[in-house]
C-alpha cells in the first residue's frame, strides 16, 4: 500500500525528545545528515541547483563516512541520505557504503538518476535502503534529453533499471520504498499523466511533482509560473491507487515569492550536509562559500567539528542574514523552521488544549 511519507510536510513531531533538548538550548546531533559520495555527475540537468560547483571528480571515502556514522549514531543520527552534488553510483564504493551505514543502525536512503542502478547493483544493496528516489524529468525522450542532458539510451535504461528494482524488491520481500521525483517546468507538463501511467505500470510506489527553486549561486535561472499549472494535480490524480501514490506539491508551488515568517533558520542543528570534498555544510544552499563552511571529516572527526567553536561562530553569522535573501524559496526546512518558531514564540492561550 503506497504510504503517507508527508512529503509537503515534516517529521519532527516524531522526535519530540530531540526537539525538547533543543528547546533547553542543548547542542544536539542531526537527526539526519545528507552527503554526496560523488561530486561528479553523468548528467548535466537543467535545473541542477550546484552547476556552480563544476562537477569536480571527488569522492567521500567509505572508511571515513562510516567512521562518523558510527560515532553520531550513538548521539542521536537517525538516517543518512546518499544524494548531493553529485550522482552517488558514481562512487565505486557506493553499495558498500549503504550496507555500512545501515550495519551501524542508521537508516539510509539514495536520491540517483537511476542510470547506474543497474541489476547487480540493485542486488548488492537494495535491501539496505529505506528509500530510493529516482529523479526523472519525464519519460518522454525528447523531453527527457532536454532537459536531463545525459547520454544516448540512458532513459531506456533508467526504465529497465526501475522495473528490475521493481521485481527485486517483490521477489525479496523487502520494504524499500521505491519513488520518482519528477521537477515541473514548461518542457515537461504536457507529458506527466503519461508518465503517472508508465509508472503506475511499472509498479513503483510512487512519483512526486515538486516545483524549480532558485539556488542563489545557480548559474540557471528559471521563471516559473506555477499558478498556471495546479490543474495538473487533477489529472495526475486519476492514476493513484492504493499501491501508487501521486505527491503533486501544491503547497510548496504557491509558497513561490513568499517572504518566510521567521527570520532565522531554527532547523540547523537537526540536519547538515556533508560534500564530497569533506566539507561539513549547513545546508546546500550555501555550498561553496567558505566562510560558512563547519569543517571538514578528512582533517578532524565530525564531533570535533560540530562541538567546536568553528561552528557556533557560523551559526551565529547565519542568524544576523536576511533568510529571504539567502535562503531558497520552498526550502525543504521550511514547514520544519514554522514548527520551531511557534514553539518557540508560543501564542498567549496555549495551556486551553
Amino acid at each position: 500500500m503506497a504510504e503517507n511519507i508527508r512529503m509537503d510536510s515534516h517529521k519532527l513531531i516524531y522526535h519530540p525528545e530531540t526537539v525538547s533538548r533543543w528547546l533547553k538550548g542543548e547542542n544536539i546531533y542531526p537527526i539526519e545528515i545528507e552527503i554526496s559520495p560523488s561530486g561528479t555527475c553523468n548528467h548535466r540537468c537543467i535545473f541542477c541547483a550546484v552547476d556552480y560547483i563544476g562537477y569536480q571528480p571527488d569522492f567521500l571515502k567509505k572508511a571515513t563516512i562510516l567512521r562518523d556514522v558510527s560515532h553520531m549514531a550513538k548521539n542521536g543520527l537517525r538516517s543518512v541520505i546518499c544524494s548531493g552534488e553529485g550522482e552517488p553510483l558514481l562512487n565505486k564504493d557506493m553499495p558498500e557504503i549503504a550496507n555500512g551505514i545501515k550495519t551501524c543502525g542508521v537508516d539510509v536512503a539514495m536520491s540517483t538518476n537511476g542510470v547506474l542502478f543497474t541489476a547487480d547493483k540493485i542486488k548488492e544493496c537494495l535491501g539496505s535502503f529505506s528509500w530510493v528516489r529516482y529523479s526523472i524529468a519525464s519519460m518522454e525522450q525528447n523531453s527527457y534529453d532536454k532537459i536531463q542532458r545525459g547520454k544516448a539510451g540512458d532513459l531506456e535504461k533508467v526504465k529497465e533499471n526501475l522495473i528490475e528494482a521493481v521485481r527485486f524488491k517483490r521477489d525479496k520481500g523487502l520494504e524499500t520504498t521505491l519513488g520518482v521525483q519528477c521537477l515541473l517546468m514548461p518542457d515537461n507538463v504536457g507529458q506527466l499523466p503519461d508518465m503517472a501511467e508508465t509508472l503506475q505500470k511499472i509498479g513503483v510506489d510512487y512519483l512526486t511533482i515538486k516545483p524549480y527553486s532558485q539556488h542563489l549561486h545557480s548559474k540557471n535561472r528559471f521563471e516559473i509560473d506555477y499558478e498556471e499549472m495546479l490543474d495538473l494535480e487533477k489529472q495526475l490524480k486519476e492514476y493513484a491507487t492504493d499501491n501508487f501514490a501521486i505527491y503533486f506539491r501544491a503547497s510548496a508551488m504557491k509558497k513561490m515569492h513568499h517572504d518566510k515568517c521567521y527570520k532565522q533558520c531554527y532547523g540547523l542543528p537537526f540536519m547538515t550536509h556533508i560534500d564530497a570534498k569533506g566539507n561539513v555544510w549547513p545546508c546546500v544552499a550555501h555550498i561553496g562559500n567558505a566562510q560558512l563552511c563547519y569543517g571538514n571529516i578528512n582533517e578532524q572527526p565530525f564531533s570535533q567539528i560540530w562541538e567546536g567553536t568553528k561552528r557556533q561562530e557560523v551559526m551565529e553569522q547565519l542568524n544576523q542574514m536576511d533568510i529571504n535573501k539567502v535562503c531558497r524559496e520552498a526550502c525543504r526546512l521550511d514547514e520544519i523552521n514554522k514548527y520551531l518558531y511557534e514553539l518557540k514564540h508560543p501564542g498567549r492561550h496555549v495551556n486551553f488544549i
